[in-house]
């Protein structure tokens, strides 16, 4: 079982035998974490986060598989070998055991998400039982797991998409038999996974070069209005352009290119969100100084215009 430990920035609100609700605070913002115990050994998490970062501690949980998907925003943390992961909007990544105490940060200060936790030494005969008649072997599924490296990061889909977006809308009511339905498809999704295939997993970078790539991220996110070259970037973080531009992608699964991009649209729907600032004033602060540019590829990226998503919220 994965239970947070309350503190003085995590505040626990609500407490039943299915059902707690706890509310999160610090100087970078707050948060709601929402958690149900839907059978002995299978809990689904809300996250609903607007903040820079949180840290979570948590008490000793025994074996877990840990399901996470993002509906909004992105997260980012540090693996156990220290190499930054993240996820980014209908990503869906497993983990195994959370640490004593973790620390995840928001890029873009904003975390809507689920987690389906999975205690290994307690659920299987729950879910055996539960799903017997329709053939799931939970069993199956963990030993087809076990030899892939986690963190894993699946890339986002259509089904993983219908898998949980329905989750997002659930009246309180009717959760808990949803919930079951959802983790049968979860498993049912997870169990057609192919133990050779070539997924994203924790990067294999030389330890020099982990610090210049966190550096150069911070570099991008800090400059965001300007329009910074490859060869400014690689004399700042020291490398050449070719190294760096390797080295990023595998540390954070894109392009430098591309990740500024898709950096620069996630800012860009949080500050419309925060209605302090016009379309224009939106655009200048994420460096494009031609409006029509950025909203064309603004609606490539949130399918409508700047005006309609402002309008929409």
């Amino acid at each position: 079982m994965l239970k947070p430990v309350p503190d003085k920035n995590l505040i626990q609100i609500q407490n039943t035998d299915f059902f707690s609700h706890y509310m999160l605070q610090n100087k970078t913002g707050t948060g709601h974490l929402l958690t149900y115990n839907v059978l002995p050994g299978l809990q689904v998490f809300y996250s609903n986060f607007h903040l820079k970062e949180f840290t979570f501690n948590f008490e000793n949980q025994g074996k877990n598989l840990i399901v996470l998907h993002c509906h909004n925003g992105s997260a980012e943390w540090l693996n156990s070998d220290s190499m930054p992961k993240s996820m980014e909007e209908n990503g869906l990544v497993l983990l195994d055991n959370m640490p004593a105490s973790k620390t995840f940060k928001f890029p873009v200060h904003c975390y809507h998400g689920i987690a389906v936790v999975f205690s290994m030494d307690r659920c299987q005969c729950e879910l055996m039982n539960m799903f017997k008649a329709v053939g799931v072997d939970f069993a199956a599924l963990i030993e087809k797991i076990q030899p892939l490296t986690l963190p894993l990061k699946l890339p986002s889909s259509e089904h993983v998409s219908h898998i949980f977006s329905e989750l997002y809308r659930l009246p309180k009511n009717i959760r808990l038999p949803y919930f079951k339905i959802k983790v049968l498809e979860l498993i049912l999704f997870l169990s057609r996974l192919d133990s050779e295939a070539k997924y994203e997993t924790a990067a294999l970078i030389p330890s020099a070069y982990k610090g210049k790539m966190e550096l150069l991220r911070e570099i991008l996110r800090e400059n965001v209005e300007e329009h910074l070259t490859l060869e400014q970037l690689s004399k700042q973080i020291e490398m050449s352009p070719t190294q760096m531009k390797k080295y990023f992608k595998l540390a954070y699964g894109d392009s430098i290119y591309s990740y500024l991009k898709t950096y620069r649209m996630k800012k860009a729907t949080q500050l419309l969100l925060d209605g302090k600032f016009n379309v224009a004033e939106v655009a200048s602060r994420v460096g494009y100084t031609n409006s029509s540019k950025f909203a064309q590829a603004f609606k490539e990226y949130t399918g409508c215009s700047p005006k309609e998503y402002k309008n929409k919220t």
